[in-house]
């Protein structure tokens, strides 16, 4: 700007009156609408695409094992051992807890594995039983 007093002046005029104002709240509505149909959409796709439709959650197959009648008692608490300790255990400390001989417990663990409930890792002095989530 120039040096020196400068003015500046506003005109305000008067917000319109009748159809112009009404069809101007017409025009927000429908644009608010339009905009909650699209968001709604998109949040469906968004659902669908990742697997979760906000219908009942997947089955969690250990639950599912426990409630049938597929599996033999000591595999449902040895199952039920592990989700108390936090999914994962030594061999030797489920069937301490079970009573169960050694090759009973190979046996059970060797059939829970090939149902895919646990996954049995290997070491050297010891095997563990992992619950497969």
């Amino acid at each position: 700007m120039p040096p020196g007093n400068q003015s500046v002046s506003y005109i305000i005029e008067n917000p319109p009156t009748g159809k112009n104002q009404k069809s101007g709240a017409l025009e927000v509505l429908l644009a608010f609408g339009g905009a909650v149909l699209v968001g709604g959409v998109f949040f469906i796709w968004w659902r669908k695409r990742s697997g979760n439709d906000g219908g009942e959650t997947k089955a969690d197959p250990i639950e599912d094992a426990l409630k049938s009648d597929e599996l033999r008692e000591e595999e449902k608490l040895a199952l039920k051992y592990l989700l108390e300790h936090g999914g994962r255990a030594s061999q030797a400390e489920i069937r301490d807890a079970l009573e169960i001989p050694k090759t009973t417990a190979w046996r059970m663990f060797k059939r829970l594995e090939e149902r895919g409930l646990v996954r049995i890792i290997r070491g050297r002095k010891e095997n563990w039983v992992e619950l497969k989530r």
